[in-house]
């Protein structure tokens, strides 16, 4: 329990009526979770505004509300008496604050690692809790799979959860004696001030491609919502891809420590040496510490970029360098990220998340260098979300597949064979277009007839929605994962070749 004044001091406060000195239990931001004695912030959220469910949070034993709209007085008029009403400049902010001070400031008592970055997030959250966790720290991860500590595995509706949720995790995770946690930063999250109230150890900024133009206008927009993870928050470190040409606008007047990376580039870490099988990757890393050899069984060079990334952050955490390659070493694959596919077929098949045009054209990239035969895709885009990137990924695809099947993705409620025209107007004018493609709307088919396609030594590629285990067809969700459907295909494949 926390007393509305306590509670109060750290939000930008602009008018209040009614008693400020009451115990209260509980913060919610959905109406319908609302209990008694306890604080509803009204937030606007992409489809309801909590303005709207004032009334109902009352009903359900709200004594008092936070608001940042004007509403009609006959909202809380009735019991006004009762209701503690604030009006404040920025309810999600006052949100965050308001969790963050509720829950004691959780991220003080613990170190928080922020990734942010279009791609690689998840892959540098798996490497960087392996090789703490080889250390022997207790490590909690919220992220676009998972949110996962103490032995705990929560499903992830969202890469960021809201501040409320994100503030009760932290406070759960120091109960339970978490000593990291790493964050996924998306920009969502840090646009929406989802994160306001948390202190970074260190921020990792990884990459940046074209992503969320349906949200946030151009590219420049979203670049600046990443760049508020090391502008807008207390860093201790932050570790950067200098490969990356935005890397350079975002360590301008960066106050904290800076450890880059790279593989073209002088920096703190460099991959030399490196070489990308069928069966993995090697390297060597040069550190200041000195030189580690990498042998992984993730796939591709841009998995190089993302070791060098969890590299640097044990380094900076005064980790030994033997205990961070075995760290990394141990990460035999990250669920829905360029994950290969076994089932005895004498053609290579993966599953990954690459839905941007940079995440396809480096997973068609990697998987080029390792493909003997032809390089097969299925891929589509997802629906209500950023429609400039589907010509982007067309052209990507065409480049560099040889054959290609356009299918959907989570069409959500677009028509899919609008958002597949919309991917084939990339193909035309190709330079150097290596293959052809058909039209399938039917993920399921689409995937079926790419494995009966292919042949001994070639490469099969289902990108797009990786770990996901659901697709969204208009506003329902019905149970898809890839990998599923991919093991399924093979084994019946493989069934009818035994008996004919």
């Amino acid at each position: 329990m926390i007393n509305i004044m306590e509670l109060l001091k750290s939000l930008n406060v602009i008018n209040i009526h009614g008693k400020t000195n009451r115990m209260i239990k509980g913060i919610y931001y959905h109406s319908n979770q609302v209990k008694p004695d306890s604080v509803f912030i009204a937030i606007s959220g992409f489809k309801r505004d909590g303005h709207d469910y004032i009334k109902e949070a009352i009903s359900n034993g709200a004594i008092a509300i936070i608001r940042d709209k004007d509403i009609p007085d006959e909202e809380i008029s009735k019991k006004k008496k009762n209701i503690t009403d604030i009006l404040v400049s920025d309810s999600r902010k006052a949100l965050a604050l308001a969790a963050s001070k509720f829950y004691d400031y959780p991220s003080k008592r613990l170190r928080l690692i922020g990734v942010t970055g279009t791609n690689g997030k998840t892959t540098v959250s798996y490497l960087i809790d392996s090789i703490l966790r080889n250390d022997g720290f207790k490590v909690g991860v919220i992220g676009t799979i998972s949110y996962r500590y103490n032995n705990c595995i929560l499903p992830a509706p969202q890469t960021t959860p809201e501040s409320l949720d994100l503030q009760y995790l932290l406070r759960d995770m120091v109960d339970n004696d978490v000593d990291y946690c790493i964050l996924e930063a998306s920009s969502h999250s840090l646009e929406l001030q989802r994160l306001v109230g948390c202190e970074f150890h260190t921020a990792i900024f990884t990459n940046l491609g074209q992503d969320h133009l349906d949200f946030h206008k151009n590219q420049d927009i979203y670049f600046e919502a990443k760049a508020k993870l090391f502008r807008e928050y207390p860093i201790k470190i932050g570790i950067i891809n200098i490969d990356d040409p935005y890397s350079k606008r975002l360590l301008e007047n960066f106050p904290g420590r800076v450890m880059t990376y790279s593989v073209n580039k002088r920096s703190d870490v460099i991959a030399e040496d490196i070489y990308c099988f069928r069966k993995g990757i090697s390297f060597t890393a040069k550190t200041a510490q000195g030189r580690i050899k990498i042998k992984s069984p993730l796939l591709g060079q841009h998995n190089v970029y993302n070791i060098l990334a969890a590299i640097g952050t044990g380094i900076c955490h005064e980790m030994d360098l033997k205990m961070i390659k075995k760290g990394i070493e141990k990460v035999r694959v990250i669920p829905g990220r360029f994950e290969k596919i076994e089932e005895g077929q004498d053609f290579m098949v993966a599953v990954d998340f690459a839905h941007t045009e940079d995440a396809l054209k480096n997973l068609l990239q990697s998987a080029r260098n390792i493909t003997k035969k032809r390089l097969i895709l299925v891929f589509g885009c997802g629906g209500d979300r950023d429609r400039l990137k589907r010509p982007l990924m067309g052209r990507v695809a065409a480049r560099f597949s040889d054959f290609i099947i356009i299918t959907s993705d989570n069409p959500r409620t677009e028509d899919p064979m609008k958002i597949i025209e919309e991917i084939e107007k990339g193909f035309d004018g190709v330079k150097g277009k290596k293959g052809e493609y058909i039209k399938i709307k039917d993920r399921e088919e689409a995937i079926t007839r790419a494995l009966k396609l292919a042949c001994p030594g070639d490469f099969v590629l289902i990108a797009g929605k990786g770990h996901e285990s659901y697709q969204i067809i208009g506003n329902k969700r019905k149970r898809f994962d890839d990998r599923e459907v991919v093991r399924k295909i093979l084994r019946l494949k493989k069934r009818q070749q035994k008996y004919g």
